[in-house]
Order: C-alpha cells, then structure tokens, then sequence
C-alpha cells in the first residue's frame, strides 16, 4: 500500500511523493510517470536550463525585432 502525499498540484499536473517505495509519481493529464528522487533532481535540473535558456532566445529575438524596428527594415 502506498503513502502519497501531494507535493503539487495545478490543473491537469499533479506531483505525489511515496513515502512508502520513495519514488516520485507525475500526473500530467491521463500520463502518469514515476522517478525515483534522483531521477526527478535531474529532470528538474534539465528543465530549468531548458526554461532558462528558452527565456533568453525569447530575449534575444525581442531585441533584434526591436533594433530592426529602428532602422525601419521588416524581420
């Protein structure tokens, strides 16, 4: 028998700790995917790069459209 206990939760993503099989259980929609803690440090760790480094092409691509729209010259 499992012991869960919600450590978060949003519409359609939930993440349940087992305190019994120490494993971590994502819920993303009808998906559902279990990590042991080791795992999910590293996913978590590969997810903030990914974020990190998706905000800075965001940037990136903000302030070349601005610098073109300054010189009056389409993207």
């Amino acid at each position: 028998m499992c012991k869960k206990i919600l450590l978060s939760g949003q519409a359609g993503f939930r993440v349940h700790y087992c305190e019994t099989h120490r494993t971590i259980e994502l819920e993303i929609g009808a998906m559902s995917l279990r990590l042991d803690e080791d795992a999910l440090e590293l996913m978590s760790d590969a997810l903030d790069e990914s974020v990190t480094k998706l905000q800075a092409l965001h940037a990136t691509r903000g302030s070349f459209r601005a610098f073109m729209r300054q010189l009056n010259m389409p993207d």
